[in-house]
């Protein structure tokens, strides 16, 4: 292997035979490793984690993929492991990740992130989807340049230790999607005091029956979905500025829910209106 020092690029793709990858420590200048689709790979070698100029490594469509080794990989700008269904831990980050901007993780059996996961220091964009559980972790509240969380298709999200953390609110998060999460009306007064700054909030095919009060401390919101919530019968707040919102086919929605939902929207219609008009008498 050692004549392959100056090897940059290693694909194992689709290798149907491949259970255990090699041993890549003699090959320091490797800039990307993919596994993709090796079918029958059970488990990747330590060495993988410890490749100072790797920026890329995928292992996506690896369904026995069982073990991923420590991470400390301060170059990776991009990590593949969706339809690994028998991976059911996110890999351990020993040192800082800068230039890892955007994660998108689905089919697999990961209920949660380590703590290490806050070594991600770069990361901008959550995408994760799945079915069973997910434990959204609180740390991630803290994480610097995190704007945008997308988790969809799983029945709990919060671990019983967010009840303490309502003093704290992710001041960065603008663009929050938990559809199809099964959301319930105990889960959501506690995401939206958590996520109190988001301007993009996308709630739709939850089963949650109110949509609290303490919407109206959403002071950034402008756009909310709430399409197929079917169990949605009340709505006790919106926010100041909202623009859009969107509750297609919520059946259960009471007759003053709709009524406020109606009268949000003539007063938006009505400020544009009077606004356009002032306009134009400034300009004259």
């Amino acid at each position: 292997m050692q004549k392959f020092e100056n090897l940059k690029i290693l694909k194992f793709d689709y290798c149907e035979y491949l259970i255990d990858t090699p041993d890549v420590s003699c090959l320091p200048n490797l800039e990307k490793i993919s596994f993709k689709l090796c079918k029958n790979l059970v488990s990747i070698h330590n060495s993988t984690g410890f490749l100072n100029k790797l920026k890329f490594l995928s292992a996506e469509g690896c369904c026995k993929l069982r073990y991923f080794p420590p991470l400390e990989l301060i170059s990776l700008e991009n990590l593949k492991i969706s339809r690994c269904k028998s991976l059911q831990s996110f890999p351990k980050i020993l040192g800082k990740i800068e230039n890892l901007k955007y994660l998108s993780i689905y089919g697999t059996s990961i209920e949660g992130f380590p703590v290490s996961f806050q070594n991600l220091t770069g990361l901008c964009n959550i995408s994760i989807e799945g079915h069973g559980m997910f434990r959204l972790p609180s740390f991630i509240l803290k994480m610097p340049k995190l704007s945008r969380i997308c988790v969809n298709g799983y029945s709990h999200l919060l671990p019983k230790k967010y009840d303490k953390l309502s003093f704290l609110v992710s001041s960065n998060m603008k663009y929050l999607d938990l559809i199809r999460n099964n959301l319930s009306d105990e889960c959501l007064p506690i995401l939206l005091s958590l996520f109190a700054n988001v301007t993009y909030l996308y709630l739709s095919d939850n089963n949650f029956k109110i949509l609290p009060e303490c919407l109206k401390e959403c002071r950034f919101l402008w756009s909310l979905r709430l399409n197929e919530c079917k169990s949605l019968q009340e709505i006790r707040g919106i926010p100041p500025i909202l623009k859009n919102m969107s509750a297609l086919r919520c059946k259960s929605l009471n007759s003053s829910s709709r009524s406020m939902l109606v009268n949000q929207v003539l007063v938006f219609f009505l400020t544009k209106v009077f606004d356009s008009i002032f306009h134009n008498l400034e300009c004259n």
